[in-house]
């Protein structure tokens, strides 16, 4: 392997590296700090409800922008303005 390679892989590795420990290390102060719900309050919202619920009902409401461009159509434009591929069609 010559050296300009073995230099290339090892900043590629450093950087997978990298981007896994903060990865491991955010999702544990994430998950450390999210509250979970004590049992008795469980408990008490259980025995609250005397009857069970005959029906339900949910209503959504979905507001369209006029110029929305989906996230994922973004990140594929700019992903392809970098390698060279058609960009947006626009």
């Amino acid at each position: 392997m010559r050296p300009d390679q073995a230099a290339s892989w090892y900043r590629r590795m450093s950087a997978v590296y990298a981007f896994g420990t903060w990865t491991l290390l955010g999702s544990l102060i994430f998950f450390g700090r999210k509250k979970s719900n004590p049992l008795g309050d469980e408990l008490k919202q259980k025995d609250e409800i005397t009857e069970p619920p005959k029906g339900f009902y949910v209503e959504t409401i979905v507001t369209y922008k006029e110029d929305f461009v989906p996230i994922t159509d973004r990140i594929l434009n700019y992903w392809r303005s970098w390698t060279g591929g058609r960009g947006p069609e626009s």
